[in-house]
């Protein structure tokens, strides 16, 4: 699956140091589907690093929808601080243009989403995120995760 979108995501996934750095704490049980505006990929922790395949797997963690737009955002931010990158993310889930708007389906149980450490790469992006989700209105992650089920 050749696209620019796909193309991209793979590059800054699997070559970035901050995205080396933020997927560090995930299990290699970890696994993500992402919707890309050309077709399904998937996202896992079972090779050296993180990396990007065509098509959806089965059972994932969670499901990301990012449109050409966000995919854009985030693979063309200049910086190795994995907060900033966690903070873009955010933004993009509320966004409202559809270009840019992250949408964000859970798929697994809380109990699975902290055993394959996705609060560990919540934690890696620091006070940035912390309080960015705080002046949103996250106070408890786990009730987050709750929350994006019910999407």
């Amino acid at each position: 699956m050749p696209t620019p979108a796909y193309d991209s995501l793979k590059s800054f996934l699997e070559g970035t140091p901050v995205a080396r750095k933020a997927t560090r704490p995930l299990s290699r049980e970890a696994r993500v589907n992402v919707a890309l505006p050309e077709g399904p990929a998937q996202f896992h922790m079972q090779g050296p690093g993180p990396e990007l395949r065509p098509g959806a797997g089965q059972d994932p963690d969670f499901t990301l929808t990012l449109p050409g737009g966000a995919v854009r955002r985030l693979t063309s931010l200049d910086s190795q601080d994995v907060g900033e990158f966690g903070v873009e993310f955010f933004k993009l889930v509320l966004e409202r243009d559809p270009d840019l708007k992250v949408r964000l389906h859970i798929d697994a149980p809380a109990s699975r989403l902290l055993a394959n450490g996705y609060l560990g790469v919540l934690a890696l992006g620091g006070l940035k995120v912390t309080w960015w989700l705080l002046r949103n209105g996250v106070k408890n992650p786990v009730a987050a995760f709750e929350r994006f089920r019910r999407r």
